[in-house]
């Protein structure tokens, strides 16, 4: 018998969320009133408008607001609406929940965070793609970003833009100095140490240390970076070893010294940049997007930054980088002609063009190989070339329909470790317990 998964999170987002972001009110289909029948660029008065609703967290840059017109002046059959959701993943993830798990269709398109295509896939909430996009067309990507929307060998979304986290400097400060850039925790450690106070800053280190997604995301990189990881090719729990034990000190350590902030145990992405680009601290862990901030003409370090892969641990080779980045999932509960019109919505967004133009105007990276080699591109994101390895390299969060579960137990067990609340090597044990405990669950 065909089993429907039902996450964890469902029930509680349901009865917590119950009162969700109000839909947009449209006609689904409308007709054209008044279209001239030799306008060839308009559709005629038998033809039907398409609507669509693409709904996505906000957009400071106002570039999906832009290719959304670039979108209706080359398909002016089809009219997108524009849904703007919470600011926060999490905040996103439950109205999304609430609103698919009751077959609502007030969305059409939507953007999804890389974690959440396992989750929203088993649970048939999201149309697979695999019909829509050939091999061909998966191959122009990035393999990271289609690896992470993949579930038992269906895509539930296509990647829209990635992310990949990466080391920020002061440029200015280790030239100074005659230094490079850290490549080992080590060096990261000593020169953050060393150069702290240099350059008119205050701190050696900013980062994301709250409780949340992104403390995920941070820890991830120094356990993969030391060589661990969390689930094996088994699908088993494989987070016990001395590899994550020895990078979890090295983190905690850090978040417990007097080279970082003393609230950076509350830090999202913002807090970090802010301090980083007002100029107080000599090195930060952060998104891509930090550079476009960087350069602004408010930024105290314009001109003074560099960007550099995270560091590698004592007993790892190859840095790591985590995948971030958003995707375009299209409702599995929408009429077939909507879908059709959601898909040419979500291949234009993809193609060369859009791809190039959010690069550009936006700073996000492209999913798009041939973005990497676009002139445009390179010239309004010169760190792009250096850092396409790390890009193409990045990885996927623990690729599970559970996923959001797992991620819980390592931002609170990773949290005590790092503020103090018990020792690194408990916090790695509880999470090979509760990570065991529930893959045995959903097992059943």
């Amino acid at each position: 018998m065909k089993r429907v998964l039902k996450p964890f999170s469902i029930v509680l987002a349901v009865s917590m969320f119950s009162t969700s972001l109000a839909a947009c009110s449209r006609a689904d289909v409308t007709p054209v009133p008044s279209a001239k029948t030799n306008d060839p660029g308009k559709p005629t008065q038998q033809q039907k408008e398409v609507s669509l609703t693409w709904s996505f967290g906000k957009d400071a840059s106002g570039v999906n607001a832009k290719l959304v017109k670039m979108f209706e002046e080359k398909n002016p059959g089809i009219k997108i609406n524009i849904m703007e959701m919470p600011q926060k993943s999490d905040a996103q993830h439950n109205d999304y929940v609430t609103k698919l798990s009751s077959k609502d269709t007030s969305i059409d398109v939507m953007n999804i965070d890389i974690i959440w295509p396992p989750e929203f896939g088993a649970s048939e909430w999201l149309e697979p793609l695999n019909g829509y996009f050939s091999k061909e067309e998966l191959d122009k990507y990035l393999p990271g970003p289609v690896q992470g929307n993949t579930l038992n060998g269906k895509i539930y979304g296509i990647p829209y833009y990635t992310d990949a986290g990466m080391l920020f400097y002061r440029k200015d400060i280790l030239d100074e100095a005659g230094l490079k850039p850290p490549k080992t925790f080590d060096e990261l450690n000593n020169l953050a140490k060393s150069l702290k106070g240099k350059g008119g800053t205050e701190y050696g280190f900013v980062y994301q240390a709250n409780q949340y997604e992104g403390l995920v995301c941070n820890i991830l990189e120094y356990f993969w970076g030391n060589g661990g990881d969390v689930l094996g090719a088994d699908n088993k729990a494989v987070i016990d070893s001395p590899n994550n034990v020895e990078a979890l000190k090295f983190f905690a350590n850090m978040t417990q010294s007097d080279l970082v902030p003393k609230g950076i145990a509350t830090y999202i992405e913002e807090d970090a940049r802010t301090v980083f680009t007002e100029g107080k601290a000599v090195f930060m862990r952060n998104w891509p997007y930090a550079w476009a901030k960087s350069q602004d003409e408010g930024s105290k370090v314009k001109g003074k930054v560099g960007v550099v892969p995270m560091p590698v641990g004592p007993s790892g080779k190859n840095p790591a980088a985590t995948l971030g980045g958003w995707n375009l999932g299209i409702n599995v509960n929408i009429s077939k002609e909507k879908k059709d019109a959601a898909v040419k919505l979500v291949k234009y967004l993809t193609s060369d063009e859009a791809q190039n133009f959010l690069a550009i105007n936006g700073g996000r990276i492209p999913i798009r190989k041939d973005s990497f080699k676009n002139a445009d591109v390179l010239k309004a994101n010169p760190h792009f070339e250096s850092l396409y390895d790390v890009f193409i390299n990045a990885k996927p969060r623990p690729v599970s329909p559970i996923y959001p579960q797992i991620s819980d137990v390592i931002q609170i067990q990773t949290h005590k470790a790092i503020t103090g609340g018990q020792p690194a090597e408990q916090s790695i044990k509880n999470m090979q317990k509760d990570i065991s405990d529930l893959l045995a669950k959903y097992k059943k």
